[in-house]
């Protein structure tokens, strides 16, 4: 009986790409390293701790608004509403909206540039640097 061996078969003449500090799989899967996912992660956490401290804000800023200025609610803007029903029942949702949507995209894009796909864009550099070497 063959003795199976426990590590992945590789294609001849690879050799993975350390440089960089990301481990190449055969199947070039970029692999990213422990302190490149702890950093994503603190800024990733930056991100939450900022985008709810808004938040925070915005809701506390109601209570306060009201005990602060008497014409917040006592004054009428449309019809019978007053500032604060109408800040509150519009003003809060598509400002929530706004955040989430500002919160989301920012995520994704500091996780797309710290995490992954680093592959793509050093192969395009390393492209332009061999075809600035050899003029043919």
């Amino acid at each position: 009986m063959a003795k199976r061996s426990s590590s992945v078969p590789t294609p001849d003449g690879y050799r993975p790409d350390l440089s960089r500090g990301a481990d190449l799989t055969p199947d070039n899967e970029v692999r990213d390293t422990p302190s490149e996912v702890d950093a994503a992660f603190r800024a990733q956490r930056g991100i939450a701790i900022a985008y709810f401290l808004v938040f925070l804000v915005l809701v506390a800023a109601f209570p306060v608004l009201t005990i602060t200025l008497p014409w917040w609610s006592g004054a009428r803007v449309f019809g019978e509403l007053s500032p604060g029903f109408v800040a509150a029942a519009g003003g809060l949702y598509l400002a929530f909206a706004v955040m989430g949507i500002a919160a989301a995209r920012l995520s994704a894009s500091v996780e797309s540039r710290m995490l992954g796909g680093q592959q793509e864009l050093d192969d395009d550099a390393a492209r332009a640097a061999r075809s600035a070497e050899d003029p043919r």
